[in-house]
């Protein structure tokens, strides 16, 4: 799936919400990263403040409407 960019976030940021998104826990997103799970908290923190998301929900929203995965 083509992820579409998003002005103000790194592309490790993205990944990380979009799996997040997804319902990968952060041990999941780290080892797939292969990154530590305090940095894949650290990314989702960052990418959070950045878009003023506060909850799981309002990830899985985002992502939703901005094509990074699709309701079948």
């Amino acid at each position: 799936m083509k992820t579409s960019g998003v002005p103000g976030l790194t592309r490790r940021e993205q990944d990380v919400l979009r799996l997040v998104a997804l319902g990968y826990s952060n041990k999941e997103i780290g080892a797939r990263a292969n990154v530590s799970v305090k940095s894949i908290e650290t990314y989702k923190a960052r990418a959070t403040e950045k878009l003023q998301l506060h909850t799981r929900a309002q990830i899985v929203h985002f992502a939703l409407t901005h094509g990074w995965m699709s309701v079948v």
